[in-house]
């Protein structure tokens, strides 16, 4: 479940913290297991935005390139102050799991998980460099720290009874400004600079405006997608005017498993709105884009949608009647050139036929 829950806030704090033009992230995602498992006791994921760059495990002990970030097997090479800190957080992980299965009682043989999410931000101008964590164990959600060189705020969290008093969180303030910021920032140049290629292109977003009829009217959806990357501003407007959110049915950015991003809006109309006849538009603005990018769609009546709708089991039925005289005519076909087949062969109906004749030539 507190997967879940960080994957989440993972995505909304990927939006807030990397929404302006040029600003790039990274993200360190760690797990420690304490128990029997066939997974190593501590390992974590790199990303670079929202491209994994970078993969990490107790038993190799060393970051590996994964997916855009390089070939399979290829160490990626973060320095060593930035292994120490990996290392540092495994320590701190273990130590911190211990502290909460004492508070929670949980003294049962068994699996229990810490899981940890850091994530830096840095700018042109480093005094706008941020960096934050959410700690997590066993489903309980923990404290959280963000920091950015002028403010540090502190979160203790509703799951856990560990919180840091006043003097625990200068000193981890001092942390947070001496090493961690600045490590995590190094760190995030050296990683960006060798994945511009990915992080930085920009893929224009294909939008299409698709009417599927439906019962008692229409559903309208505005569909961008393969575009990177993943921030879009996608609009539906009736008339030219925005139609309000909270009448459609607005999904996530999903990827498309090709490395761009789709996203759609659904709107569904009743008979009497579309009787009216509206112009719908599905706008887009992208980072790719110059201009804004839409299409739009004149509503039609709802008995033209009807008609589809009807049409569909009409064809259906048809066509199995059709196929249904076709089967009789051709089992009659066949019925008559086997009897035609019998009636040539010698039988009783030659005989009887041909018997007055032999009778009349006899005479």
């Amino acid at each position: 479940m507190f997967v879940l829950q960080l994957m989440s806030r993972f995505l909304l704090l990927h939006l807030v913290m990397s929404s302006g033009s040029g600003n790039h992230s990274l993200w360190g995602l760690f797990t420690y297991i304490s128990g029997p498992t066939q997974f190593p006791e501590f390992s974590g994921v790199l990303l670079l935005d929202d491209i994994q760059v970078g993969y990490y495990d107790s038993e190799t002990n060393r970051v590996m390139k994964v997916g855009g970030g390089g070939d399979k097997g290829e160490e990626l090479d973060l320095g060593q102050l930035a292994l120490d800190v990996v290392l540092r957080n495994m320590m701190k992980m273990r130590m911190r799991l211990d502290i909460v299965k004492k508070q929670l009682n949980l003294t049962a043989p068994g699996v229990y998980v810490h899981q940890r999410m850091w994530a830096c931000e840095v700018q042109e101008d480093d005094q706008h460099d941020f960096i934050m964590f959410r700690d997590g164990a066993n489903g309980h959600d923990a404290d959280s720290v963000q920091y950015n060189r002028t403010h540090f705020l502190y979160g203790g969290g509703d799951g856990w009874d560990f919180h840091w008093d006043t003097m625990e969180q200068m000193y981890q303030q001092m942390g947070f400004s001496n090493i961690y910021l600045p490590v995590c920032a190094r760190t995030l140049r050296h990683v960006l600079e060798s994945n511009k290629h990915l992080v930085m292109r920009r893929v224009r977003p294909r939008l299409r405006l698709l009417s599927q009829p439906g019962v008692g009217g229409a559903q309208i959806t505005c569909l961008a997608t393969d575009f990177y990357p993943r921030h879009i501003n996608l609009t539906l407007l009736r008339d030219g005017e925005p139609v309000n959110e909270e009448e459609m049915t607005v999904g996530s950015v999903l990827p498309n498993g090709n490395g761009l991003y789709q996203l759609r809006k659904t709107l569904m109309v009743d008979e009497e709105e579309l009787q009216r006849k509206h112009k719908y538009t599905c706008a887009a603005s992208h980072l790719s884009l110059d201009n804004r990018l839409d299409v739009s769609w004149r509503a039609e009546s709802f008995h033209s949608f009807r008609v589809h709708v009807i049409s569909a089991p009409v064809v259906l039925l048809v066509v199995v009647i059709l196929l249904l005289v076709l089967m009789m005519k051709m089992r009659k076909r066949s019925g008559s050139e086997q009897a035609l087949h019998e009636g040539s062969e010698p039988g009783v109906e030659d005989r009887d036929v041909t018997a007055p004749l032999k009778q009349f030539s006899s005479k």
